[in-house]
C-alpha cells in the first residue's frame, strides 16, 4: 500500500473512532462477493484487511451468507455434474479463520424470521433492526466488507446493492475490492451530517449547563444579608499558585498624617485659620547675614541699634572733652 493512501486511511478510522466510538479489533462483516473477488486476485483476507484498517480485524460470516453461498455451491455441482465434489467451495475460508455470525431476524409483528437473503441480513445487522419511528444506527460497530457483483446478478430481479444501502445508514465503514485492490471509502454525507448534529447537541448542552450555573439577580439575598459568606473558603474557588492580590503599602514607610491641633488664637500650628476668623498673615523671613557684613544695607532693628551707639559714642566724645578742658589749667600751675 502507498503511503499516501496509507496515511489517508489512518485518518478515516481515527474519525470512526472519536465520532463513533469504533475500537479495536474491529467486526468486519464479509459477504459472498467479497470472498469471491479475494480469491480470485489470491489476496489474503486478515492480511489485507489489517493493513486497510489499520488495526486488528476479526472477521465474520452471517448465516444467511453462509447459506447463499452453499446453495449456490449446490447449483454449480448440479449443473457441472460433480455430485461428488467437494463440500464447500475452495473461496470459503474454514470456521477457524472466519467464524460464524449469528443473527435474528424478525418481521413487523415480532415474529422470528428464518434464514433471509444476504442484502436483507447484512443491512439488519448494521442498521440494529430499528422498529418505529427509531433512526438507524450502527449499534455493534460493524465494517462491511463487499464488492462489485456479477453482471448477472445485479441484473436479476429484486437485486439490492448492499454498498449503497449501507451508506444511508450513519458509522457504517465500507471496505470493496476493486481491480485487486481493497480500498477504504471515505465517510458518507449521512455520517458527516450526524457527526455534525452531535458535535452541536453537545454545543448546545455546554451552554445550557454554564446558564444555569450563573446566579440570578435576586437569589441569595434573603438567605445571608451580611457579605461575610462571600469571604468562606468554600464559596472563594480554588487557589491558584503564583498569582497573588495587591498587598498595601509597607505602614513603617508610610509618613504619618498630621493632625491639626487648634491654638490659642484659634489657628492650627501649621497656620491654616479658623473658621469665622480672617486669616493673619505669617510674616515672611528673610536672611541678614550678608546684610550684616554690608554697612550700607541694614533692617529697621538694625538701624535702632546702630543709632543707640552713635549716641552713646557721641556722649563719650563730649565727656573727653570736658576733663581734658578741666585739667588744662592745672598743668600751666
Amino acid at each position: 500500500m502507498r503511503a499516501r493512501r496509507s496515511k489517508k486511511y489512518r485518518k478515516i478510522m481515527s474519525a470512526y473512532q472519536m465520532s463513533f466510538s469504533f475500537r479495536e479489533p474491529y467486526q468486519v462483516l464479509l459477504d459472498s462477493h467479497f470472498l469471491k473477488t479475494c480469491h480470485s486476485f489470491h489476496m489474503p483476507l486478515q492480511k489485507y484487511l489489517e493493513n486497510t484498517l489499520h488495526g486488528e480485524c476479526r472477521l465474520f460470516v452471517t448465516r444467511c451468507t453462509l447459506a447463499k453461498i452453499m446453495g449456490d455451491w449446490e447449483k454449480v455441482k448440479n449443473k457441472e455434474g460433480k455430485g461428488r465434489g467437494p463440500p464447500r467451495p475452495e473461496f470459503l475460508p474454514p470456521p477457524t479463520e472466519v467464524p460464524l455470525r449469528h443473527c435474528k431476524h424478525k418481521d413487523d409483528e415480532g415474529q422470528e424470521l428464518g434464514v433471509v437473503s444476504e442484502a436483507r441480513c447484512l443491512l439488519d445487522l448494521l442498521a440494529g433492526q430499528p422498529h418505529g419511528h427509531e433512526h438507524a444506527k450502527n449499534k455493534q460497530h460493524y465494517i462491511l466488507a463487499t464488492a462489485d457483483a456479477d453482471d448477472k446478478e445485479s441484473r436479476a430481479k429484486g437485486f439490492v446493492d448492499v454498498k449503497d444501502r449501507a451508506r444511508l445508514i450513519p458509522g457504517v465503514p465500507i471496505v470493496y475490492v476493486k481491480r485487486s485492490v481493497m480500498i477504504l471509502e471515505e465517510m458518507s454525507g449521512v455520517s458527516e451530517r450526524s457527526v455534525r448534529s452531535q458535535e452541536k447537541e453537545k454545543f448546545s448542552q455546554g451552554l445550557i449547563g454554564l446558564s444555569s450555573r450563573k446566579r440570578k439577580r435576586g437569589e441569595g439575598e434573603d438567605e445571608s444579608d451580611d457579605g461575610d459568606d462571600d469571604l468562606l473558603p468554600e464559596k472563594q474557588g480554588p487557589k491558584i499558585r503564583g498569582m497573588k492580590k495587591a498587598k498595601g503599602p509597607n505602614p513603617l514607610s508610610v509618613k504619618k498624617r498630621k493632625v491639626k491641633v487648634l491654638s490659642s488664637n484659634g489657628a492650627g500650628r501649621d497656620g491654616a485659620a479658623v473658621e469665622g476668623e480672617v486669616p493673619r498673615k505669617k510674616p515672611t523671613r528673610r536672611g541678614t547675614r550678608g546684610q550684616r557684613q554690608a554697612g550700607n544695607k541694614t533692617t529697621p532693628d538694625n538701624n535702632v541699634d546702630g543709632e543707640a551707639r552713635q549716641t552713646t559714642a557721641s556722649a563719650t566724645a563730649s565727656a573727653g572733652t570736658a576733663t581734658t578742658e578741666v585739667q588744662a589749667p592745672i598743668h600751666e600751675a
